[in-house]
């Protein structure tokens, strides 16, 4: 993840991003899914974010990839779902682990509780469990990822400016 005005982030570091969060994941898909499908069995779990269901300024890649792995998580849950093989975008909130650290800021965090890594995994099962195309972690993320759907699109991007700003060092 990248954090900061993006004016001032450094482009191969958003690249990278990009390529991690987009393109290693469809890559991996291609690799597996087709002999999931073979065997009529498998789960892919491909890790979104809170991030996939606003605009994220001051995270405008990280939340932008998030919203393509929500995307196609739930494309290809529609796709597999009567071939045996079960799709989940697993949609945690800020949880700790060394995220923060390598983006180098808890701001992106916009004043989160963190939860912890077993409480996600948790919820992946969970959601693998009832067959849903994606799970959000914690019921306050679950509502507030809901939001998306009635606010226009527009005051959501400010309200996440506003929660998210870099605080002043």
């Amino acid at each position: 993840g990248t954090h900061g005005r993006f004016e001032e982030l450094a482009p191969e570091r958003e690249h990278e991003e990009i390529m991690l969060n987009t393109a290693a994941l469809v890559n991996l898909t291609h690799h597996f899914l087709p002999g999931m499908l073979r065997r009529k069995d498998g789960i892919v779990v491909n890790v979104a974010s809170m991030a996939a269901f606003a605009p994220c300024a001051y995270s405008a890649v990280y939340g932008a990839t998030k919203a393509f792995v929500l995307s196609f998580s739930e494309a290809l849950w529609a796709e597999t779902r009567k071939r045996g093989v079960r799709v989940l975008a697993l949609c945690p909130g800020a949880t700790d682990t060394g995220f923060f650290d390598a983006v180098g800021s808890r701001d992106m965090a916009a004043g989160s509780a963190l939860s912890t890594p077993q409480n996600v995994v948790r919820a992946g099962f969970r959601g693998i469990d009832r067959d849903n195309c994606y799970v959000v972690d914690g019921r306050s993320n679950y509502f507030a990822a809901q939001m998306g759907r009635f606010l226009p699109r527009r005051r959501a991007a400010l309200l996440m400016e506003r929660i998210s700003r870099p605080k002043a060092r």
